[in-house]
């Protein structure tokens, strides 16, 4: 026949209870106060967002450099190509016409 627990082991029992519970608690606490506020959290998402936003732009201003650039590169390589060709063909007019 199963005996009814005494009143020192129920004591016990409620002690071991009241322990974790505390333990579990404390636990839980401690977990709360390292979390970020959602306020904070905005204003770093936000912050951020708009640190994102400006280094885009600024990648898209470098990228249009680089291209007016590339294309300045190009013309003056045009330029010293045409300007070559055009002191050759001179060269061979007078040659041809005895000019000099």
């Amino acid at each position: 026949m199963p005996t009814e627990p005494t009143l020192g082991e129920l004591a016990r029992l409620i002690e071991r209870m009241e322990s974790e519970f505390s333990r579990r608690l404390a636990e839980l606490a401690q977990a709360v106060s390292q979390m970020v506020t959602r306020d904070l959290y905005e204003a770093h998402r936000s912050a951020m967002q708009d640190d994102i936003a400006e280094l885009q732009g600024e990648l898209r201003a470098e990228r249009e450099r680089r291209v007016a650039d590339r294309r300045m590169v190009h013309s003056a390589l045009l330029a010293a190509g045409l300007s070559l060709l055009v002191s050759i063909i001179g060269g061979a007019l007078m040659a041809a016409l005895k000019l000099t």
